[in-house]
């Protein structure tokens, strides 16, 4: 925020991230008449007082740091060795994941705050644990060995069976996912020692044997039947040609908005979708609603009628 903002009496909203540590005067708060829909505020120590006094709605969490500090904030996942985390009079805000690959050794900042989650190897708790701040989310530890390679995807991402076979890498190698991922193909192994995931996760009923035991999910998941799903990331609207043209059922898979069009049938979804795993929204014709609620087996999200009004 510049100065000019701090003196305008403007609202200061849609932001993601609202970095006050630089200011070190409570009239530099003075003038702002109000903090909206703003992911993460950070503010400094000495002005809690003048901070909580500006009325916010909307304020996903905010970070307090201490004065004289250098502030990293990091929007996204972080990967890092353990030797390269920072500097005694840093300040660590991450968003997102941090991940640490190699044990972790000192220095280190001197207070880090993550907004999501934490992974790091086993031996790195004496070092790093003073330095983590209370952030919001998780801290894991996992086994690190040398020459682990350890990939990191993110996004919306799809994983095929074999690519969690791991076939050109090794058994100490690492899978970590933070997103929407949507697993598709035979599961009949997982080649890594570990496989975490930060999202939403949907995968094959058939290979939830195999899923189970080997991954560490920390968000939602839900299991598809059959081998075919059709994912929606964005808005999108189906038609009865869509399901006309189907010569197999599939399972729907919903992150976004899917809207079911005039003219589809309660005999098209049933004869035509195996299963409907909705993370996002489903607006349908009032006389499907019952259809469409009856095949959506995890619901994470809502349906409802095209009339406007509620399932």
């Amino acid at each position: 925020m510049s100065e000019q903002e701090a003196v305008t009496g403007r609202v200061i909203k849609d932001q993601p991230v609202l970095d006050f540590s630089h200011l070190k005067e409570p009239k530099e708060l003075a003038g702002i008449s109000r903090i909206q829909d703003v992911a993460l505020v950070i503010v400094p120590e000495a002005l809690a007082a003048a901070y909580t006094a500006i009325p916010s709605s909307d304020v996903a969490a905010t970070i307090y740091v201490p004065g004289g500090v250098n502030v990293r904030v990091h929007t996204g996942s972080l990967v890092v060795g353990g030797e390269g985390i920072g500097a005694e009079n840093d300040v660590l805000i991450v968003t997102g994941l941090l991940i640490i690959t190699s044990p972790v050794t000192k220095p280190v900042p001197r207070q880090i705050h993550v907004v999501g989650s934490v992974l790091a190897p086993r031996g790195s708790e004496p070092v790093l644990g003073p330095a983590l701040a209370g952030g919001t989310g998780s801290v894991s530890y996992y086994q690190h060995a040398d020459g682990q390679d350890i990939k990191v995807l993110s996004g919306q991402v799809k994983l095929s069976g074999a690519m969690l076979a791991n076939p050109a890498g090794t058994p100490d190698d690492m899978l970590i996912v933070a997103g929407q991922v949507v697993v598709t193909g035979a599961v009949t192994t997982i080649g890594y020692r570990n496989v975490i995931v930060a999202g939403q996760v949907i995968a094959p009923e058939a290979g939830r044997d195999v899923l189970e035991p080997a991954v560490q999910i920390q968000g939602q998941v839900c299991w598809y039947a059959g081998d075919d799903p059709r994912t929606f990331f964005g808005g999108t609207t189906l038609g009865p040609d869509f399901f006309r043209l189907l010569d197999h059922r599939v399972s729907l898979v919903v992150f976004g908005s899917l809207t079911i069009g005039a003219g589809v049938t309660e005999t098209m979804l049933l004869e035509k979708v195996a299963g409907i795993a909705l993370f996002g929204h489903i607006t349908a014709p009032p006389e499907v609603v019952g259809a469409v609620q009856v095949l959506a087996t995890d619901v994470f999200g809502d349906i409802r009628a095209s009339d406007g009004l509620g399932s």
